[in-house]
């Protein structure tokens, strides 16, 4: 019970914890700039551990039961790697054009998967949760190749993209802490068997916030200069993420209603392409893009999170309810 308690006060607090992150790291930038680039190094530690907890959660062997949903799945991968993606560069070109760090976030954040947090949304909304868990775990899989090709075509628009750098990062970043999260998973089902686990697992998503929060605060610590001055776009930033993700919810519910899912297919499939993993486009961002653009993803919980929301109060009619 602690752990689900730990769990709930960081998901409750998640927006005051990432704005903390931003103020504090932007003061900390622009009143101690000859202090923040010695917090570059460190930069792929806490991309691990942020990472790592996320991973131990996943569990790869389920992608094997896709073919029993491949009609729903295959609906979801179309959705997030070629829809997601384009509607993200359409937006991203006709409100951020002028604004080339901020479009190139959005556009991150259009390629990236879909996050763990899908699973626990999909649940609480009564939809089809080991659909949901195979969905965000295949996607995660594929991310690995889909995310460098996607910002080389469409990013890669708006400025320059080292296509092989960005996949050997990208594999880097996704494939060292799911094989390590994998074996650590099972070392602890095999050392205290699936009860242990379970009690366990409600403490992995605040310790990959954790992550996070340090990711955001050195970002913006080493881009406090530049992320400063631009602070009067958090409108136009704010309207082009509205607009990504009100487009992205209308366009789900209509192809499932299109499709004829059933209406916990069609939750699971919804939030799939909804929740998008924000962390991992934080981490992929403060690799290989500006400090800009890692503050625009920061900020999209602010969005995300009551899309979210509001998809849960709706999902009843999904079910004919």
């Amino acid at each position: 019970m602690q752990a689900v308690k730990i769990q709930q006060f960081f998901e409750k607090n998640l927006l005051y914890f990432i704005a903390l992150s931003m103020i504090g790291g932007a003061a900390f930038g622009l009143y101690f700039p000859q202090y923040a680039p010695k917090l570059k190094p460190l930069v792929p530690v806490t991309l691990f551990l942020m990472l790592y907890p996320m991973m131990i959660g996943m569990q790869v062997e389920q992608v094997a039961a896709a073919s029993k949903n491949a009609r729903v799945i295959t609906c979801a991968v179309f959705l997030n790697f070629i829809v997601s993606p384009l509607l993200g560069f359409l937006v991203a070109r006709s409100l951020l054009g002028h604004l080339p760090p901020f479009a190139v976030a959005l556009i991150l954040l259009s390629a990236t998967p879909c996050a763990g947090m899908v699973v626990g949304w999909t649940g609480m909304a009564k939809g089809n949760v080991p659909l949901a868990l195979v969905i965000v775990t295949l996607s995660l899989l594929l991310s690995i190749v889909t995310i460098p090709v996607t910002m080389l075509f469409l990013a890669g628009t708006i400025v320059k993209i080292n296509a092989m750098d960005l996949f050997r990062g990208t594999l880097l970043v996704i494939l060292a802490p799911l094989v390590l999260g994998d074996l650590t998973r099972r070392f602890i089902i095999r050392q205290w068997g699936n009860e242990g686990f379970t009690s366990l697992r409600p403490l992995l998503p605040p310790a990959s916030m954790t992550g996070m929060f340090a990711i955001i605060f050195i970002s913006l610590a080493l881009g406090a200069d530049k992320i400063i001055p631009q602070a009067k776009s958090i409108f136009i930033i704010l309207a082009a993420i509205i607009l990504f993700y009100t487009i992205q919810i209308a366009v789900s519910i209509w192809i499932s209603k299109l499709m004829k899912l059933q209406g916990e297919d069609g939750i699971a499939l919804v939030y799939s392409v909804v929740g998008k993993n924000v962390s991992l486009a934080v981490g992929l961002a403060s690799q290989f893009f500006s400090p800009l653009s890692v503050a625009m993803l920061a900020i999209n919980p602010l969005i995300q999170a009551p899309a979210m929301a509001w998809f849960l109060r709706w999902s009843p009619r999904m079910k004919g309810k």
